[in-house]
């Protein structure tokens, strides 16, 4: 099989289950998804461009010109035929619909249509549980429910709990064990730098709790955000207290390098540059060479900062199907080595070429990077 990894990794995942439609037929509930959705999922996980259906074969079962509405009925066989590199992959699928119209015309689309569809899902759905295969099974184990918790509304989980060097440090099925686990992390940072890299990784998260789980409070009616928010506020006045005073030498050295007019291309300054996202914009995608693409901004090469993106300057073409697939994942890092990819690299020649005059080296500009991971909650580009 020559599916791309990213590609079987969506396709082992789960059904969401707010994505699952029920409908009453003969006393008897159905779960099913819609054909709309069907084709969503085919776009996202095979590219707009990497699948086709054809309708291989229709025909009427019956129709009834005399009653008001016109009513008819169709039997349909789907194939749909998927590129996964230099392999296609066809599977059939079958299904029959009914219509009913002012006229007989109206009648045989509508149930044309809907045979079509019903087969192009049965067609699909063999491809896993994200396409409706998860419904064949009673007990549903390939569809993720989101947590329902009392009080707290409904949110969807698990919640995770990022370490200063970007990788998971505990995972609650709960926000209120994110919590416990968050503040359990900023009371025992060692180090003002490890206390500000935690909340940087985690801080977007509980900006997403405060909209999403307004009552996510304590018993005073505080918010669980709002409280480790005066935690990280403590824990940072205590480490200041207790770190060594600088050398006078070094204070001059960084008061001199923030006055500097001319900023390094690695400065947490966050350039903005209409013109250069542009540019990066008309490259073909770094992975598979399609264009048009979209200008990525490279999230690790710069420490957190709520509400803003890093600054332009890091930014790399990607087409919108791995675009999508890369904010499918939470660890940008690990993505890019899987395509064998050096974003950074690229990011800086792509600058380079635009800002001739304002460059660096690579080796020299990681010395000043903050290395992280986005956070799972992640606002998209």
């Amino acid at each position: 099989m020559a599916f791309a990894e990213n590609q079987l990794k969506l396709l082992e995942g789960k059904l969401l289950e707010k994505h699952v439609k029920a409908r009453e037929q003969r006393g008897m509930t159905l779960s099913y998804v819609e054909g709309w959705h069907v084709i969503a999922e085919a776009n996202r996980i095979f590219g707009f461009d990497g699948w086709d259906r054809e309708t291989v074969w229709a025909e009427r079962v019956w129709e009834d010109g005399r009653r008001d509405p016109k009513a008819c009925a169709y039997a349909a066989r789907v194939r749909v035929r998927v590129r996964a590199g230099e392999t296609l992959v066809c599977r059939d699928g079958s299904g029959v619909g009914q219509g009913t119209g002012v006229t007989l015309g109206e009648a045989h689309e509508s149930a044309l249509k809907e045979a079509e569809t019903d087969a192009m899902k049965r067609a699909f759905m063999t491809f896993g549980n994200l396409f409706g295969l998860a419904l064949y099974d009673r007990e549903q184990r390939g569809v993720r429910h989101v947590n329902k918790l009392k009080g707290l509304g409904t949110y969807l989980g698990p919640f995770i709990v990022l370490g200063v060097d970007g990788q998971a440090l505990a995972t609650h099925p709960t926000p209120q064990g994110f919590c416990r686990a968050l503040k359990e992390a900023i009371c025992t940072a060692p180090s003002a730098g490890d206390l500000e890299a935690l909340w940087g990784l985690n801080g977007a998260v509980l900006n997403e709790l405060k909209l999403a789980v307004p009552d996510l409070k304590t018993a005073r009616g505080t918010h669980y955000g709002e409280v480790l928010q005066r935690h990280y506020q403590r824990q940072r006045e205590r480490l200041k207290l207790t770190e060594p005073p600088q050398d006078p030498a070094q204070q001059s050295a960084a008061a001199a390098e923030s006055s500097d007019a001319d900023l390094p291309i690695t400065s947490p300054r966050r350039l903005r540059d209409t013109d250069h996202l542009k540019y990066v914009a008309s490259q073909p995608c770094l992975v598979c060479g399609r264009t048009p693409a979209q200008a990525h901004h490279l999230r690790f090469m710069q420490p957190r900062a709520m509400g803003s993106k890093v600054s332009d300057e890091w930014t790399v073409p990607l087409c919108v199907i791995h675009h999508r697939a890369l904010h499918d994942v939470g660890n940008e890092v690990a993505w890019w080595e899987q395509w064998k990819v050096d974003a950074r690299a690229a990011a800086e020649q792509f600058w380079i070429e635009q800002h001739p005059a304002k460059t660096r080296t690579v080796e020299d500009s990681a010395e000043s990077i903050a290395d992280g991971v986005a956070p799972r909650i992640e606002a998209a580009d």
